[in-house]
C-alpha cells in the first residue's frame, strides 16, 4: 500500500507555525530563535537542505541541513557570528549567500 503523502509534506506540517519552527530549529541544532527569526530562517533551511542533497547526490536529512546552515550560512546577530580563528567559509556557498543577502 503507497504512502498517501510525501515526506516534505510532513516536514511542512511539522513547522505550520511560527511556535513549531522554534521548536523544531531548536531540537535539531539546540539553537533558540526568536519567533520572526525562526520564521524567516526555517524556508532557508529547508532550501539549504535541497541544495546541498543535490550537491552531494543523496538525502542529507533535516537535521544535518539546519546544522550545517548555521554552521555555513547563517549570519545572525552578532552574538552568533563566527570568530576569526574558525576556518573561512567554503567558497561553494558564496553564491548562495550572496543572494540571501549576506556580506
Amino acid at each position: 500500500m503507497p504512502i498517501p503523502f510525501t515526506l516534505d509534506y510532513v516536514i511542512h506540517r511539522l513547522a505550520a507555525d511560527a511556535r513549531s519552527q522554534r521548536q523544531t530549529i531548536k531540537k535539531l541544532t539546540g539553537i533558540s530563535l526568536k519567533r520572526d527569526e525562526a520564521t524567516a530562517v526555517w524556508p532557508r533551511i529547508l532550501e539549504h537542505k535541497w541544495f546541498i542533497s543535490e550537491r552531494l547526490g543523496r538525502d542529507t536529512g533535516l537535521k544535518v541541513a539546519a546544522i550545517d546552515y548555521f554552521e555555513n550560512v547563517y549570519r545572525g546577530p552578532v552574538s552568533w557570528q563566527r570568530s576569526d580563528s574558525l576556518p573561512p567559509r567554503l567558497r561553494m556557498f558564496a553564491p548562495l549567500m550572496k543572494t540571501m543577502g549576506a556580506h
